[in-house]
Order: C-alpha cells, then structure tokens, then sequence
C-alpha cells in the first residue's frame, strides 16, 4: 500500500519444504518443494495492516502524513529473504541494489519476524543502509551489541529472559533428567551452552543432546535416527529449543507430538495449530513459552470484517477469505460474501479459533512504535504513549495438568542409598538397601549411617529403634525346658538320696562307702538345683555363682567317684603279704582325696574372684537387632580354665576306675564309674565346639545342657543300678549276695 512513508516487512507467512533428498544438480531452492502456509504469520501481516489503517484514521499521530507498507514473504528461505530485502529497498518489483526505485513513498523502516540465524544475517548484510530493523520474532542476546547491530531493535525480550524462565519451570517440577533438541545454528548452539551450564548448577542432568538438521536437511537416515534417539531415552521432558519453523519442520518430518510418554516443552512462541484439524489437540501435556500477549478486539473485529478485495489477487489470501467464510467458522461476518465454490476445501480449524494470531499485538505495537518516532521527527514533540511492560515469564495455571517425573533413575527412598556406575551421570545411579546394621532417613541419600551400639535400623531401615535386650529367661521355651530339665533331675537327685538314707543298713547302700555315695547325689543335687541360676538376667554375683558353683559340686562328684575308685585299688593290693598299702586301707583316705581335689577348684574359684572379678555386660554384636546381657569375658576365661580341671580329675577317674573294673572285689563299682566317666567326658568333649559356635543366650543354653547332661549320666549310670536292687530285687540286697559278687 502507497503512502508518504512506508514500512518495509518480511514475514514468514509461508515456508517451503523439500519432498526429496536434494539431488545436488541444481540450487536448493529451485528444486521441488512443497508450500504451507504459517496461519499465525498472516494474522502478523494482517496486524500490521490493521495498525496502519488505524494510525492513518488518527488524527493526532502523524497528521497530514500517511502511512504505507511494503511487506514480503519470506518463505523460511534465507534466498526469498534476501530476495525480498532487495525488493523493499530497490522499490516494489525492481532488484537492484544501491538503488532506489520507488517513487511512492520513503521508506522509514523494516518490521520483520524471522528466526535469530536469519535475522542476524539481514542485519549483516543490511545494515549498511542504516535502516531501522524492528525485530517481532529474534531473541538472541548477540544482537543486543549496539557496536555491532546498532540499527537493530526488538520488540520483544531477549533468550537471557528465556533461560530464567527453562530453568524455573525445570525447578517447579523437580525435572533432574532431560534431553535436549536444538536446530543447527549458531544462535541456538550458543543458547544452550548457557542453558548446560545453567542446569548443571540446579542439579539437572541431561540424557541426550541431539542437534537436529537446519530447515531442508532432513534425510530418511536422519529422521530415523533422531526417532531411535527419542525413543529409547529414559527421560521424559524434552527441551526443543529453537524458533517456531525449526519446531515446524521438527514436527513435519519426525512427528515428535506423536512420540508418547514425553513432555516436550517448547521455547517458541506458537499455537502450533497448524497441525491440527478441528476438535484436535497436541497431546501428551506438552509445554510452551510464549509472550505475555493481550487480545486487541478491534483486531479480531478487523479479521471478521475485512474485505479481502483490498488485498492483491492471489493464492494465499484466497485460501485464507474461503475458510473464514459463514458456513465454515462459527462467527458470522457482517460484511462478508462467500460465493460457495469454498465448500469442497478442508477445514483448517486454527483459521476459525481467533484466540491463536501469532505476534499480532506484538507487531501491532512495532508498527505504533514506529509511529510515535516518526512524529516525534516530524514535530519534535514527546510520546505521548508508551506500552506497558507486559513481556513478563509468569506460569498459567497448571493445576489440572498431570506433569510427571523425569529423571535417569528414580529417587532412592530412605533405606536405600546411591549407587553411581562407573562412567555414568551422577543423576544415573541404582538403589541399593543399606548394609546390615545401617540406615538411611532421607530421599537420595549417598552413604548409610551406622546406628548406635544399643540400637538397630528398622525393617524398613529408614530410622534406629532400641534394640531388644534378651537372655535366657523362664518365659523363654528353651529356658522352659531347661528349667524343667533341671527340677526334675533335682527330684530324682532327692529321691535316690532319700532311697540311699532310707536303706542305708541294707548290704548294698552299705558296700564300697555310702558316705561318698551320699556325697556323690548331693553334689549332682546341688548341681541340678544351682543350674537354674543360669536361666536368669546375669548380675555380678550370678555371674560368679554359676561358674563357681558348677566346678565346686562337679569337683565334689568326680572326686568322690575318684575315691570309690581308689578305695577298691587300695583293699586289694593292701591283701598281698608286705604291701605298704595296708596303711591306708581305712575312712580317711577317700575324705582326704575328696577334699584335697575339690579345694584345688575353691582356689580357682577364690583366684578368680579376686584377680578378674566377674561382671555382666550387655553383648551388643552377638546377635543383629538385639542385646544379649551375658557375663564378661573374664567369665568366660574362668569357665575354661574349671573345666580343664574338672577334664583332667575326671581323665584320671576314668584311667584308675578302666584299669581296676575286673578286680575281684565284692559290688566293685569299677566299671560302672568307667562308664560314668566316659558320658561326662564325651558331654563335655562335644559340649566345647558347640559353645564357641554358639551365640547370644544360645550359649548359656548350651552350658546349662550339658550340666544337665552330666548330671543325668552319673545319676543314671552308676546309682540307679542300685537303686534298681532295692526296690525291685530286694531278694539280692543280701550279704551273701553281696559278697559272692553276685549282686
């Protein structure tokens, strides 16, 4: 359109894109290819036709001149762009550089809406004429150098905006894992080192970075590997950085909309309606940035009333007229006549939803701009209006949304901890549970902690609770049975005594000494009975009775047998004419054997006492998640050294008691104390390896068995024999019996 001033543009209203690999034989741009038309960039150009016709109508900005435009379509060719700066300079269909043509205006300045790569390389090659380039579309920083772009405005803010508004988004959700796609080009390679280093410093890792072909260079090859690259990623938020073509060619070529499971957020400004047919959306909850834009009503009034005869004859705005007409989009136009011939067209549902008109407020306010500078040059008068500050990052409401999760590896919950694999991102790790004994209260935790000595992690390990204190108690079943054990060997104690008091005048009670038989059940009594002092928490006292009490009565026990033994040795060697041992036949000699052995094992007991006195401790590494009370180490130390006693009193017992058992004496008990002797040892010989592999109470339980077994084998082995003669043969309890050996 003519006029005393005019505004040059280059708009992207259509682009082109190849059908087939480039043959390499002619110029890419005069090989076949296919046009579609960018609807939101005609609603740019309309804007800034709307903008003119309004600014003309006003009488108070530049009055007496008018306003005209001389706009281009740029193609998303940089060889149509170029083509059509040229135009614009030399002047309406002329192409001659340096030159101006046009006898219809001057021209004040150009108003264009390409991408940064593009937009940079107009303002390199143009920027020699000294126009003003007002920029709706190009936010890189690089063109914010005044030395180097100083005829270059934008209307809109610069990426540094951009990157703020990534990085908050990524933060609001708790993303740590993405992928990146960005086009071929300077502006954006350099855009996303500053995002990298951005989204390292938050913690935010990245699975693929995957540069993607510039407009025309896409290969079936190329396609399927970026498909591959998306699909196996583990991330589910994508990043596509670029500008709004880029994203379209991405979408015609790869169909990323169609990819499931992923988030993609997108940094261009676009209602990406171009792909979609009525009652469609892009799914997948996908994400965009787009300007904090305002809706003109006069604009959209403006679309609806339009008359297209204004406009040149052509194509595009036929296509454009036809799927506005009545019975295509709901609103009726009041001055509109549609012929029908449009009937048999597709419906392009974006061209009736007049929410989604690209930058036109934008351009709108570019084309205002310029305006009041001119009239500021024409009159030298101060703008009387200026535009409110509303390119701010706010988020929509996002409430409704599903957003998921998008990390490499989920988060290790507490119990867990991080296990990083060689050569792989911090933000790649496996969960593994933490170790016997450790724990871990927080979410990603790297290392476990130890609990405290008294404490234990629980079943989930995720806190320490105290640890539960055991030992052998009477509610325990094992120290049920145990106690059980040891009172009923306590009973049959007492009552073979009792039997032996009962007939202590009969021959059998009376033979080889009964005063050391009834030494011999009182000691397996008291055995019996102080057995129970192990089922019981352990105490210092307890402690040093146990172990005491057991070597003194076993000592008693054995030591009398040793002395039954000796006595039938002594009566029969003493028999042979001149033998010296005829002095000790006699009472004295069994008490002095008695005695002498088991004060040995008092001295122990008494050594022990005061060198290393016992105590009672709490074991808190014999058993996982409990503490055992047990007696101390001194204890135990103890314990071995009577036992080694007893061992060998009792080796000496077996030795005399198997090498007399078959001598001629009457009621000679020789054998039956062999046999005595060989159960207490064997008891205790497999007693030991079964202690030291024992833990926790399991030890005390094992201790107090073989006590009990020791004292049920002497009991069984040699009184009850006897105790079988006086009560069910009573015919053998005889003298004669007796001393024919019969018994």
């Amino acid at each position: 359109m003519n006029g005393d001033v005019l505004i040059g543009g280059l708009f992207d209203i259509h682009m082109y894109y190849k059908t087939e690999t480039f043959n390499y034989s002619s110029p890419p741009h005069l090989q076949p290819r296919k046009i579609s038309m960018l609807l939101e960039d005609f609603y740019n150009f309309l804007s800034l036709v709307f903008a003119v016709d309004e600014i003309n109508r006003n009488p108070d900005i530049l009055p007496n001149v008018t306003l005209g435009y001389n706009v281009y379509d740029s193609y998303v060719d940089l060889f149509r762009t170029i083509q059509g700066a040229v135009r614009i300079y030399s002047g309406n269909t002329a192409q001659y550089p340096n030159y101006n043509c046009d006898k219809y205006g001057v021209l004040a300045a150009v108003i264009e809406g390409m991408s940064s790569t593009f937009s940079i390389q107009y303002a390199n090659i143009f920027g020699i004429y000294n126009y003003p380039q007002i920029s709706f579309a190009s936010q890189d920083p690089v063109q914010g150098n005044k030395q180097k772009f100083p005829y270059f405005y934008r209307a809109v803010p610069s990426e540094n905006t951009l990157y703020i508004g990534v990085i908050a988004l990524i933060k609001h959700f708790g993303w740590k894992w993405i992928g990146i796609i960005y086009p071929d080009s300077d502006s954006s390679i350099n855009a996303i080192k500053v995002l990298k280093t951005m989204l390292t410093e938050i913690g935010v890792w990245i699975d693929f970075s995957l540069i993607v072909p510039s407009i025309n260079d896409y290969s079936p090859y190329r396609i399927q590997q970026i498909k591959f690259t998306i699909a196996r990623s583990t991330a589910n938020v994508i990043l596509v950085y670029g500008s709004k073509n880029d994203v379209y060619y991405l979408e015609l070529n790869v169909h990323i909309t169609n990819i499931p499971k992923k988030i993609w957020i997108h940094t261009a400004d676009s209602s990406f309606r171009m792909f979609t047919q009525e009652n469609d959306t892009i799914a997948n909850g996908s994400l965009r940035f787009i300007l904090n834009k305002r809706e003109n009503p006069n604009f959209i009034q403006f679309i609806k009333e339009v008359n297209p005869t204004r406009f040149p004859s052509g194509k595009t705005f036929t296509t454009w007229w036809d799927e506005l007409c009545a019975n295509r989009c709901p609103f009726n136009p009041r001055r509109r006549n549609c012929t029908g011939v449009e009937s048999g067209r597709a419906i392009v549902y974006a061209h009736c939803n007049l929410r989604f008109t690209g930058m036109s407020d934008v351009v709108y306010d570019s084309v205002y701009i310029l305006a009041y500078a001119l009239q500021e040059l024409y009159q030298e008068i101060p703008m009387k209006e200026r535009l409110d500050n509303k390119y701010k990052l706010k988020f929509q409401d996002l409430k409704s949304w599903k957003i998921p999760r998008s990390v490499c590896s989920e988060s290790c919950q507490p119990g867990d901890r991080r296990s990083i694999g060689e050569g792989r991102p911090v933000c790649c790790y496996h969960c593994l549970p933490c170790p016997e004994g450790q724990f871990s209260n927080e979410t990603d935790a790297v290392v476990c902690m130890d609990c405290p000595e008294d404490e234990w992690p629980n079943e989930q390990k995720t806190t320490c609770v105290q640890k539960h204190v055991t030992f052998l108690s009477y509610e325990d079943p094992v120290g049920i049975v145990l106690t059980f054990i040891a009172i009923l060997s306590s009973v049959l104690a007492a009552v073979v005594l009792g039997i032996f008091i009962r007939y202590q005048n009969t021959p059998v009670v009376k033979a080889n000494n009964r005063d050391l038989s009834y030494l011999i059940l009182a000691s397996l009594l008291l055995s019996s009975i102080f057995s129970l002092l192990f089922i019981k928490r352990p105490e210092q006292i307890s402690c040093f009775l146990r172990q005491s009490i057991f070597g003194i009565t076993f000592s008693v026990s054995v030591s009398s047998l040793l002395a039954k033994t000796a006595i039938v040795v002594i009566a029969f060697n003493a028999t042979k004419p001149g033998n010296s041992l005829r002095k000790w036949v006699g009472a004295k000699v069994p008490k002095y054997i008695v005695f002498i052995c088991s004060l040995i094992q008092v001295l122990i007991c008494l050594f022990w006492l005061f060198i290393a006195p016992p105590s009672a401790y709490n074991n808190t590494q014999a058993e996982t998640a409990k503490i055992i009370v047990e007696c101390d180490k001194a204890t135990a130390i103890a314990f071995y050294v009577i036992l080694g006693y007893l061992g060998v009193l009792a080796s000496i017992c077996f030795i005399v008691a198997f090498l007399s058992r078959k001598l001629p004496d009457a009621f000679n008990d020789a054998k039956l104390i062999t046999f005595s002797m060989l159960v207490f040892i064997t008891v205790w010989v497999f007693f030991i390896p079964t202690y030291l592999s024992a833990k926790g109470t399991a030890t005390v339980a094992v201790e107090v068995f073989a006590i009990l077994a020791s004292c049920s084998g002497m009991l069984g082995s040699i009184l009850a024999p006897k105790c079988y003669i006086i009560l069910i043969k009573p015919q053998k309890n005889r003298k004669s019996f007796v001393l024919k050996g019969s018994v």
